[in-house]
C-alpha cells in the first residue's frame, strides 16, 4: 500500500506528462481543421469573377450613349438654322415641300408659324431667303395682272398689312414690293432684310388666304419655288 501510494505522489508532483503523438500527413486520415478548406485558386477566380463584371458593366463600344456631349450639342444647335437648299439626293418637279425654308412658309400661310412677327426667331441663310422671295413673287403674279392699277395693289396691300398689325409692317415698303414682283422698276435697294423676310411671308400668307388657295395649290407653289431657287444657285 504504501508503494502504491508513493507512485501516484510522484505522478502528480510536477512531472511532466508524456505528450500525445503528433499525427503526420502520412498518418493522419483526415486534413486537420487549420488548414484551409479553399484552394488558393478559388481566390483567382474570385477576383477573376470581379473583373468581368466591371468589363460587363462597360458600355459597348457601338453602343449609343444615351445624352449626347456638349460638343455634339453645340454642333446640332449650329445646324438648326433654316435653308431653302434640297436635300442631297432630292430631284426637283415632285410637286412636294423638301426645304425648311419651304415648311415654314406653309406654316406661316396657315398661321402656324411659330414667329407672328414674319422673321423667324432662329438664323436664316441665303438660300431660304431666295425661296420666300421667289415663293412671293409667284403669289404675288397669281393675284394681279402685270397692268392692275395701282389703286387696287394699294388696298390689297394695306388689308395684309392691317392682318399683321403686329408685325408693323411699312405699307409703302410693301407695295414696293409687289409692284416690283410685278415687273415694275421701282427703287426696293434700301428695304431692310428684315422688312424684305416679313413681307414675303406675311403678304404670301395675306394672298394666299384672299386666293382661297388648297393645300395641293400651296404645297406646288412653295415646291416651285424651292426648285428655281436651287436652279439659280447652282449656276
Amino acid at each position: 500500500m504504501k508503494k502504491t501510494r508513493r507512485r501516484s505522489h510522484q505522478q502528480g508532483s510536477g512531472e511532466p506528462a508524456l505528450e500525445a503523438p503528433v499525427a503526420t500527413a502520412s498518418s493522419a486520415p483526415f486534413p486537420s481543421p487549420m488548414e484551409p478548406e479553399d484552394p488558393p485558386a478559388a481566390e483567382a477566380t474570385g477576383r477573376g469573377r470581379r473583373r468581368s463584371l466591371r468589363v460587363d458593366d462597360a458600355p459597348a463600344a457601338d453602343e449609343p450613349e444615351q445624352f449626347p456631349r456638349p460638343q455634339q450639342q453645340q454642333q446640332q444647335s449650329a445646324v438648326g438654322s433654316l435653308s431653302g437648299q434640297l436635300p442631297p439626293g432630292v430631284v426637283g418637279g415632285s410637286g412636294l415641300i423638301a426645304t425648311d425654308a419651304g415648311r415654314y412658309l406653309r406654316q406661316a400661310a396657315r398661321d402656324e408659324a411659330p414667329s407672328r412677327f414674319g422673321s423667324p426667331a432662329g438664323e436664316v441663310d441665303g438660300s431660304a431667303r431666295r425661296v420666300w422671295q421667289i415663293a412671293f413673287g409667284l403669289v404675288v403674279r397669281r393675284r394681279f395682272e402685270p397692268d392692275s392699277a395701282l389703286a387696287e395693289i394699294s388696298r390689297t396691300v394695306a388689308m395684309a398689312v392691317h392682318d399683321h398689325a403686329a408685325a408693323g409692317l411699312p405699307v409703302l415698303d410693301a407695295e414696293m414690293l409687289v409692284r416690283a414682283a410685278l415687273g415694275e422698276t421701282v427703287p426696293v435697294g434700301d428695304i431692310d432684310e428684315g422688312v424684305l423676310i416679313a413681307v414675303h411671308l406675311l403678304l404670301f400668307a395675306s394672298l394666299a388666304d384672299e386666293l382661297a388657295l388648297g393645300d395641293a395649290e400651296l404645297d406646288a407653289i412653295i415646291a416651285e419655288a424651292e426648285e428655281k431657287a436651287s436652279a439659280l444657285m447652282a449656276v
